[in-house]
């Protein structure tokens, strides 16, 4: 039976650390020749998704793996999931300041190698969390001209607003369709920004830069054209910045399509989503969220 567990791990050591050597692994400590990897991608769609800022190596690999599981999709598109090194310099949430520059740094190399090894893919989509947006829209920089990219999908984006607008420009006329998913109860994200933003503009660019976040607030209007326009999550949801990626397994299938409610639609009414977790982990509230992001970005998958 072929290998489907397909990891690029960017990452020099485990815990902490900086950018390293790019590495294609199973996620079980094995490194599969690369050239396999290539023929995997052969004439398939291949997702690639990486997760946020303060996961160690161990931590990314469980909870990539713990989503792609609830990835409800026929044919399946080769799930490669992106490890880089997150982890924290200071343990507070501002730590995304210091993170964004190992951000890039794996973004670069990320993008250089699918540039030069994927072209015989049908096509390539990305979907990120927290920071790893980032990372996902400066690979997406490094792709050749009349490269493109079927689909972004973004998770609580720890980046700001206008974003795609502004500073990665470049790289979203480089995508068909964008999709957005942003809560304003991701408590994470309120703290982080504007004030992060504050303290980056001191150290880093020498100019207070008050923004708010994408993951939050969603995208700044003007927006460009091939973003799909979603609502906020409802607040009755409770949709925290930690609840679309978990490595806690949660026992279950997802089969119904709970959409984001339109603007206006009453919050006391909403569907229920709902997953059965294992006794001792997610509880009856939590455990339907993790799966729900992953069935959000099924519904979307069909669009060309």
């Amino acid at each position: 039976m072929r290998n489907e567990n397909w990891f690029i791990d960017l990452r020099a050591w485990s815990h902490g650390g900086p950018v390293g050597t790019l590495k294609v692994t199973d996620g079980k400590g094995n490194f599969p020749n690369q050239k396999d990897l290539y023929q995997a991608a052969l004439g398939r769609d291949v997702l690639l998704m990486t997760h946020g800022f303060e996961n160690n190596r161990p931590d990314g690999i469980a909870k990539l793996n713990e989503w792609k599981k609830h990835l409800k999709l026929d044919p399946m598109p080769l799930f490669i999931g992106v490890l880089w090194p997150s982890d924290c310099i200071i343990p507070m949430a501002l730590d995304y300041i210091w993170e964004g520059g190992e951000a890039e740094k794996s973004g670069t190399l990320l993008g250089e190698f699918i540039d030069l090894n994927f072209d015989g893919a049908a096509s390539i989509s990305f979907a990120s969390h927290s920071l790893g947006v980032r990372v996902m829209l400066q690979a997406i920089r490094q792709l050749g001209e009349g490269k493109t990219v079927r689909h972004l999908f973004t998770l609580a984006a720890a980046i700001e607003d206008d974003t795609l607008t502004r500073e990665f420009q470049d790289s979203a006329r480089k995508i068909r369709h964008i999709s957005v998913i942003y809560s304003e109860r991701d408590h994470v994200l309120a703290m982080a920004y504007p004030a992060g933003n504050l303290v980056g503009g001191v150290i880093e660019r020498g100019d207070p830069n008050l923004k708010a976040a994408l993951g939050r607030y969603g995208p700044l209007a003007p927006t460009p054209k091939n973003v799909i326009i979603n609502p906020r999550l409802p607040d009755p949801w409770d949709y925290g910045h930690s609840d679309y990626l978990t490595k806690d397994t949660v026992n279950g299938d997802f089969p119904q399509s709970i959409t984001i409610p339109a603007p206006g639609m009453p919050e006391s009414t909403l569907p229920k989503p709902v997953a059965v977790p294992v006794p001792g982990t997610l509880t009856d509230t939590d455990a339907w969220k993790p799966c729900w992001s992953a069935n959000f970005i099924a519904t979307r998958w069909p669009l060309s």
